[in-house]
């Protein structure tokens, strides 16, 4: 049976360092494009992750709910921008935070020894920028939480992952930097590795005891 090693993106991939600081700093750069007047507190409690329905939307990939999602933001930090502008800012300002090459390049080399395979929670708007840092087609099974619906730690994402791979939860090792995703893999059978991107050296000893493993 193939082994198989996933991936975060957030924190694993890109840094979360500093409690997310590259990508708070982000976000304010994307708003004071369009208005200067507002504090970090006020950008922090105008960016929602909700459409006006409610739907969250690292869930959906729907062109109205993301619309949705916009206007609901923009309404908040008093803003008013066309969407495609937006979108265009927004990959642009998140395009600058850090992330880890060399995770990149280890992933990449696991190819001839077994599967990989990315999970991340992010939105519609990350994709263009995941797929920059992680060159999507290098991965054998790409898990984004925006296209599937469902985010973790839910439970039923790492089912539906564990359906699609068709392999023995024991044959999958899961390397994420948030605990409440760990512990939930761990109930579902699957072999963890909670660690950042910053920790390579964690994560390769915990990939080569798992790939030495029967």
């Amino acid at each position: 049976m193939c082994k198989v090693v996933i991936f975060d993106w957030g924190g694993v991939v890109e840094s979360h360092e500093d409690n997310l600081k590259d990508c708070k700093d982000a976000r304010e750069r994307l708003i004071r494009r369009y208005n200067n007047n507002l504090s970090n507190q006020d950008i922090a409690d105008g960016w929602v992750n909700q459409t006006s329905t409610g739907i969250q939307i690292e869930t959906t990939n729907d062109i109205d709910d993301i619309k949705d999602w916009v206007n609901v933001i923009q309404t908040h930090l008093r803003i008013n921008v066309p969407f495609i502008e937006f979108k265009k800012m927004y990959e642009e300002e998140f395009a600058k935070v850090k992330y880890y090459k060399e995770v990149v390049d280890y992933a990449h080399s696991l190819k001839k020894r077994c599967k990989i395979a990315i999970l991340s929670n992010l939105i519609a708007f990350d994709k263009k920028r995941i797929d920059d840092e992680c060159h999507l087609d290098q991965f054998d099974y790409v898990y984004l939480s925006f296209k599937i619906g469902l985010l973790k730690p839910d439970k039923r994402i790492y089912e539906y992952v564990l359906k699609d791979l068709n392999v023995l939860p024991s044959d999958i090792l899961f390397i994420d930097d948030n605990h409440q995703n760990i512990l939930v893999a761990k109930e579902c059978g699957w072999n963890t590795c909670e660690a950042f991107g910053y920790e390579l050296s964690k994560i390769k000893n915990c990939v080569e005891k798992f790939l030495a493993s029967n």
